[in-house]
């Protein structure tokens, strides 16, 4: 966990302020994550916790989901846009655009 907090910190200093927070529901394609704090609701349902900023986030894939032991980095870009990547040698690799969505409702 120590090396996602110096990669967190890296990425935070050479990345430029934003409005708002990267707390919500997110949407690509047919994919949807949530961020609640530290809490993120992956695609597949895990619930995980991960290293949060007020405009960016950082996790390790679990075990059983695609690319398990990955690191992704999701940036906020802007109010209703994120940027989710893979870290490739501490470097964000990989760009895919999420847009703001509607939050899932549970019955």
């Amino acid at each position: 966990m120590r090396n996602i907090a110096i990669v967190l910190i890296l990425i935070a200093v050479t990345s430029p302020a934003f409005a708002d927070a990267i707390d919500g529901d997110w949407c690509a394609e047919s994919k949807h994550l949530s961020i609640n704090g530290p809490e993120i609701t992956l695609p597949s349902g895990a619930v995980i916790h991960g290293e949060y900023r007020r405009h960016e986030f950082l996790y390790q894939v679990p075990v059983g989901d695609p690319d398990a032991g990955a690191l992704i980095y999701l940036q906020l870009q802007g109010e209703d846009n994120m940027s989710l990547y893979h870290l490739k040698d501490g470097k964000p690799v990989d760009g895919e655009s999420w847009l703001r969505c509607e939050p899932r409702t549970t019955s």
